[in-house]
């Protein structure tokens, strides 16, 4: 077992995963399958266990994570959770590898621009509370850097948090 990563590196894209498996060398290493649309992301497990993760990113085929790969590197949502396995936890954010449940102490986020507070907090609403994803859409912005911008807000007393259905959403203030 080696280390845990904390970044994912997109070597690139391939057609079949036989391809991607070629590939991946290192834990965080990962290929996009990718035939007429994205098909998957197959990551070698940044937990250092060995075993190769396929994170489907086609609807069509049953439960599908979102890809953004604007900026510094590739974001996932929602988080990778293994319920076998390493039973890792992790959130892929502009490259940066977040771990949920184990070595924490230890993630480094992506560098904040809080100018990205102003925009979340435009729209916000005090009646509709509103999950970090649609607020997301709203403004286009990464969800990861949404949910981060809009916690600062709660601590600023700007924006209230619920949960609600097990999602967090936020408000405006009063």
């Amino acid at each position: 077992m080696s280390a845990p990563a904390r970044a994912l590196r997109l070597l690139g894209e391939v057609a079949y995963r036989d391809e991607a498996d070629a590939l991946l060398t290192s834990p965080g290493d990962a290929a996009l399958v990718v035939r007429g649309r994205q098909r998957s992301l197959i990551v070698a497990c940044p937990d250092g266990c060995g075993e190769m993760l396929v994170v489907n990113l086609d609807a069509r085929a049953g439960k599908a994570w979102r890809i953004d790969q604007r900026g510094e590197g590739v974001t996932l949502v929602p988080s990778v959770w293994r319920d076998g396995g390493c039973d890792s936890h992790f959130i892929v954010w502009r490259g940066f590898i977040l771990w949920c449940d184990r070595f924490v102490g230890e993630n480094v986020e992506p560098p904040y621009d809080s100018r990205l507070e102003d925009f979340v907090l435009q729209a916000l609403r005090r009646d509709e509370p509103r999950a970090a994803i649609t607020i997301a859409e709203v403004i286009d912005e990464l969800v990861w850097d949404v949910d981060r911008a809009a916690r600062r807000l709660v601590g600023r007393g700007l924006a209230g948090v619920s949960r609600e259905d097990g999602a967090w959403l936020f408000y405006r203030a009063a």
